[in-house]
């Protein structure tokens, strides 16, 4: 899968710019969002939710937005204990097959991901992202007992090839942010990984199927 940045093509992070921008893409399988909480509601901003109340997208836009277009949308929670607000509004607008994780989720979040799915960035677990701990990254990742755990998040300057097979053959999926480099872009796209985020997808598109 290849997730559109929030902000991909020069529109700007969480902006209706993007949006628009996005439902011109169909071929576009996923977007990104961040999530925040102000004034006990969910809305996107990625430092802080805009000041200004015309600038403010609530959440359940983007589970609209995705329910039309039929995209996926990582969403990127920016704090802890939003899944379960995540996942309810989702429940509510029928949009929870749109929707996976990545971000802030901790271990006590897991039981809320309900059928959502997630990718654990390396805040989630007790381990530094080596091949040689990898298969105990698999291990805790396995206690918690969550089908909706499908592997890792992570920045493609850390995930190498010795990291990505040591992943690969512990059975965990693996998600890479934000890769802008064009060459390795087109590396990265060939090379089996779940999910390749980018501020370049119609870059990633092009490069798709075509071995660098």
């Amino acid at each position: 899968m290849i997730t559109a940045h929030g902000g991909a093509l020069g529109t700007g992070r969480n902006s209706l710019k993007y949006f628009e921008e996005m439902e011109k893409h169909p071929e576009f399988e996923a977007i990104e969002v961040d999530i925040r909480r102000a004034g006990g509601k969910l809305w996107l901003g990625h430092v802080i939710v805009p000041f200004s109340k015309e600038k403010r997208i609530p959440l359940e836009f983007v589970f609209e937005f995705c329910k039309r277009t039929g995209k996926r949308v990582n969403c990127d929670v920016k704090g802890r204990g939003m899944v379960h607000d995540v996942v309810k509004i989702a429940k509510d607008l029928n949009a929870v097959e749109y929707i996976y994780f990545t971000g802030a989720v901790s271990k006590h979040e897991i039981p809320d991901l309900g059928g959502a799915i997630a990718y654990l960035n390396n805040s989630f677990y007790p381990y530094s992202l080596r091949d040689a701990n990898v298969p105990a990254i698999k291990e805790y990742i396995a206690s918690f007992k969550a089908p909706g755990i499908k592997g890792l998040n992570v920045n493609y300057k850390f995930a190498d090839e010795r990291v990505r097979e040591a992943v690969t053959k512990a059975g965990l999926g693996l998600s890479v942010f934000t890769v802008d480099d064009l060459d390795a872009l087109q590396k990265i796209v060939n090379s089996g990984y779940d999910n390749v985020t980018t501020n370049e997808p119609v870059k990633a598109y092009e490069f798709l199927g075509k071995q660098a």
